[in-house]
């Protein structure tokens, strides 16, 4: 599955169906009382950045989507019965917020999953390749909105003909999902369909609620004090250096946002990428050890930064039953290594893959404590309030391991993602069956169109050196363009 900025999506042309929700399941939802639950941290930071953001008057397409083909005509009143379904069987998806002026709190109410009922309308009876896009554009970005029911859009693109497929889309706020749940939508959606086509009824593993999950994460980080030693590691990390940012120059000014472009570029084939991380493997680190190694060695060689200090992602499906839950089950965690000592030489790359596996495990001690959290501990640590807050990451899925993942490319399978503004880089990698690859946005700015795609197109020679060789010698910093 690959991301696909909405922007650049191309469907084929055909019928525009949405299925909507019912009068009465939205009078119902008119009428909902407040639900016990509580926003999870990452929801709420969500929605209080989403309101800064739209108070500022800055862009933002806060949901994610996914787009998926199946063989002929769409029979949309089976995919209707699919979706009501799979939409109960999450119950995430029948949950909004309002805000609490007076107590300054998020509340959450909930539809009765009994309440939902869907309803397949026809939108135009032969849309073009432009006028799909546009559509999709604007029903993602005003039709998924967390602090009203409900905050997702469904919808389909039939075509005629037995050698044809149709198109079936979902999205829905980032309130209520991540990346790895949107890579789930696809098996689970497909089995129900197809399940009603033939009359039976899908086998599906079971899953929990995110709505109990959201619970369970104030709980949990109710428990953590100031003393707690996870709050001290974070204090450290901060205190250490400087907020993490992309080793180059953006050309931005601190606190700016920008319109963002997009990269997306293959890193390594599928036998590169086997033997990239045989030999990450050969020097006791994983993939995601080794891909944060040749992002520090691209910051030494291309920036002169001795260390690196990231942000990496990590999922919190820490129990069986959210394994294949729609939610928002990530976290970030700090991460620092040495890159290179000037006394020692400029090293190799199996030292550096050693010194980022023992900082990656030991930042994976730290995925159970929210940083928003420590935040609330702490005052004073940058959070993410809005988007000139936003600090970069690094994202790393081997997505072979998802349910259906040899599939997606016959079903034309892509996660769709929307434009918006940016003041940072952050990056996501992912490794597929045929390839790794990378995506990525950054601020548009003329220092930014050089030196991002010179620091990516940097981080895939080393990659591919450490595949091709099982080692890279690291070198001493380069001169800037200006200075060569």
């Amino acid at each position: 599955m690959l991301m696909t900025p909405i922007t650049q999506y191309a469907p084929e042309s055909g019928e525009l169906v949405e299925f909507q929700v019912s009068a009465s399941a939205l009078a119902a939802a008119a009428a909902a009382p407040v639900h016990p639950a509580p926003p999870s941290y990452v929801q709420e930071n969500h929605i209080r950045r989403r309101l800064a953001n739209q108070a500022a008057g800055r862009s933002q397409s806060p949901w994610l989507g996914v787009v998926f083909d199946v063989p002929g005509r769409l029979d949309t009143a089976a995919m209707a019965a699919a979706l009501e379904k799979w939409i109960r069987r999450h119950p995430t998806f029948l949950t909004w917020f309002t805000v609490d002026e007076g107590a300054g709190m998020l509340r959450r109410h909930a539809l009765p999953a009994d309440e939902l009922s869907l309803e397949p309308v026809a939108l135009a009876g032969q849309a073009s390749s432009l006028a799909i896009r546009e559509r999709l554009m604007q029903r993602f970005d005003t039709g998924t909105d967390p602090l009203r029911w409900p905050p997702f859009v469904a919808g389909a693109v039939v075509r005629n003909g037995e050698s044809r497929q149709s198109s079936v889309y979902f999205a829905v706020d980032h309130a209520h999902t991540d990346g790895f749940s949107t890579l789930l939508v696809f098996s689970e959606l497909r089995a129900l369909y197809e399940a009603e086509l033939a009359g039976t009824e899908a086998e599906l593993p079971e899953v929990g609620s995110y709505v109990d999950f959201c619970a369970l994460d104030r709980e949990q980080a109710a428990r953590i004090d100031a003393q707690a030693p996870e709050v001290g590691r974070w204090l450290q990390f901060f205190l250490d250096g400087p907020p993490p940012s992309f080793p180059l120059d953006l050309g931005t000014e601190p606190g700016g946002t920008y319109d963002s472009r997009s990269i997306g570029m293959d890193l390594l084939s599928a036998r590169e990428a086997d033997a990239f991380s045989a030999a990450c493997k050969g020097h006791g680190a994983g993939f995601s050890a080794g891909l944060l190694a040749a992002v520090a060695i691209s910051g030494y060689e291309l920036g002169g930064h001795p260390s690196y200090r990231g942000l990496s992602v990590v999922h919190t499906r820490d129990e069986p039953r959210w394994q294949q839950t729609q939610g928002w089950f990530v976290n970030l965690v700090p991460i620092e290594f040495p890159v290179a000592d000037g006394q020692a030489g400029f090293g190799r790359f199996g030292e550096v893959v050693g010194r980022a596996q023992q900082a990656f495990v030991a930042a994976h001690g730290l995925a159970g404590v929210s940083p928003l959290r420590v935040a609330e501990l702490l005052p004073g640590l940058p959070v993410q309030s809005d988007a000139t807050a936003v600090l970069p990451m690094v994202s790393y899925m081997d997505l072979r391991h998802a349910p259906g993942s040899r599939d997606w490319a016959a079903a034309n399978c892509n996660a769709l993602v929307g434009p918006g503004s940016s003041g940072e880089v952050p990056i996501w990698v992912n490794r597929l069956w045929d390839r790794t690859y990378l995506k990525t946005r950054y601020p548009d700015t003329e220092v930014a169109q050089a030196n991002v795609p010179r620091f990516f197109d940097h981080l895939g020679h080393v990659l591919r050196e450490v595949a091709r060789t099982g080692e890279y010698r690291i070198g001493a910093p380069l001169p800037t363009p200006e200075t060569a």
